[in-house]
């Protein structure tokens, strides 16, 4: 739940809030663009206090994975003011049976701290045992920021119940919840906690993963897309020789360490393939909270028999590039959510903007549907078809377009360039001849009609009226 005032959510900070036996625990993250640290902060003290300028201040004395006491001041105006007091906690906290050289030490003393996981009676923590499906359903919703007291003799039913709340898990997606939990079914619950507040990445990538994990055949077709995009998150991500291993038990010194990447992203190590063909490209993402923003993320060649499509890829470092290269201003980046590359077209910067910084989705829906004048859209899943990928929409009845005598002397005031320059990427030394079909269309005040065509060993479709004109064009044959 974020703080407001003036009702506009405060997002120098991220804020998850529970209350539990009156007491409330408070997780915040935030990420100075400048030194780029994530403080994960577990648990914490707060008071609001109304200032007399009408802002509110949250101060909130934390635990933080760095063993470290903290006092943060939150204000509406000022964003993040730290001043510090170090206390280091006793190293008795640990468990006796978790060396100092433990690899999992500093997971399982910080999930400890933050009452995520607890041990056994006798002070153990016993990290090579297995861990249970009940118990890892737990330290995830727990991860999550919740807490719960049981009211029945299953002490996990409130956690398993959230989860499958949250869409977690499935309802009946397991036997036995008192099972050993097997690292295709870990990785499925941590993969699912992790998109309800994070962007899941572009599909493209998933073909590299496949070819590079060995024993991907072997993994359930039920988790398979959250396993590759595990891979993508960083959270698990296999072994040195290649196998994931999905049948395979994990234990709890290897859960803790799972259940710790949900917040601290400084602790993931996404997959890469360096030798591949990738481009940057801009998305929208939506945290938890409903708040907007846009960030860059990889895209990489799709596969197409057998074989990276590096043209997408090129295409699209193209549309990144002419952007203002005519007076019209091109939005593009990758729709994650119909897993599309497009973009819209702006008469200029200042209309793109106005779109932009409408409040609510809404108002943007219908102002981006009465200004945007074309769009694109690359379908990278369609590669085989007779007349994608690429797919332009014209809407010519615009009401900054209806002084023009002719639609082609708009386009030539305002794209001109930017066309060009995509029609020279498809057509090349035949880009004379799909160039004049495309302004015979432009002009076109008749009825509907279609032409179809191969140019450049391409098939050029395109279908054209008075009002609006579609263009589909095919990769190479």
């Amino acid at each position: 739940m974020g703080l407001k005032s003036n009702n506009r959510t405060l997002r120098a900070a991220k804020f998850r809030e529970r209350t539990l036996n009156h007491d409330r625990y408070i997780r915040v993250n935030y990420t100075d663009s400048f030194v780029r640290e994530e403080l994960a902060i577990e648990r914490s003290e707060c008071v609001y206090n109304k200032t007399a300028f009408g802002e509110y201040e949250v101060f909130r004395k934390v635990i933080l994975t760095s063993l470290s006491v903290i006092l943060l001041l939150f204000t509406s105006s000022m964003g993040l003011m730290i001043s510090s007091d170090i206390a280091y906690a006793d190293k008795s906290d640990s468990f006796t049976d978790v060396i100092p050289t433990h690899w999992a030490l500093p997971f399982i003393n910080s999930l400890k701290s933050s009452d995520i996981i607890s041990g056994y009676t006798d002070g153990t923590f016993k990290p090579q045992a297995n861990v249970k499906i009940n118990e890892f359903i737990a330290m995830t919703v727990k991860a999550l920021g919740y807490r719960f007291e049981s009211l029945s003799s299953d002490w996990a039913k409130p956690y398993v119940d959230k989860a499958i709340e949250l869409k977690i898990i499935e309802d009946r997606e397991f036997t036995s919840y008192s099972a050993n939990i097997t690292r295709e079914q870990m990785t499925s619950i941590v993969v699912n906690a992790v998109a309800l507040s994070e962007f899941r990445p572009s599909n493209t990538m998933d073909e590299y993963i496949i070819r590079e994990t060995l024993d991907y055949h072997k993994v359930s077709d039920y988790y398979k897309q959250n396993i590759l995009d595990s891979y993508k998150f960083g959270i698990v991500t296999g072994y040195v020789d290649h196998t994931f291993r999905p049948k395979d038990y994990s234990s709890r010194a290897q859960a803790a360490a799972v259940i710790a990447k949900i917040e601290n992203t400084a602790l993931r190590t996404p997959f890469e393939k360096t030798d591949a063909n990738y481009v940057m490209l801009k998305t929208w993402v939506t945290d938890e909270f409903g708040n907007e923003d846009r960030t860059e993320l990889p895209f990489y060649a799709p596969y197409y028999n057998g074989q990276p499509v590096d043209e997408i890829v090129e295409f699209a470092r193209l549309m990144n590039n002419i952007h203002y290269n005519g007076k019209g201003y091109i939005d593009f980046g990758y729709d994650s959510s119909l897993n599309h590359l497009a973009s819209a077209f702006y008469r200029d910067k200042a209309t793109y903007d106005y779109v932009y910084s409408l409040p609510s989705a809404y108002e943007g829906a219908m102002a981006m549907a009465n200004n945007g004048d074309f769009g694109l859209t690359i379908y990278p899943y369609d590669l085989g078809s007779k007349y994608k990928p690429y797919k332009i929409g014209v809407s010519k009845m615009r009401d900054h377009t209806m002084n023009y005598e002719n639609y082609s002397d708009f386009i030539g005031e305002t794209y001109k360039e930017q066309f060009e320059d995509m029609f020279k990427f498809w057509f090349e030394d035949e880009f004379d001849t799909a160039w004049a079909i495309f302004e015979r269309a432009l002009d076109h005040k008749g009825e509907r009609t279609d032409e179809v065509v191969e140019i450049n060993n391409r098939t050029f479709d395109i279908n054209y009226s008075r009002i609006d004109i579609t263009v589909y064009v095919s990769l190479k044959h």
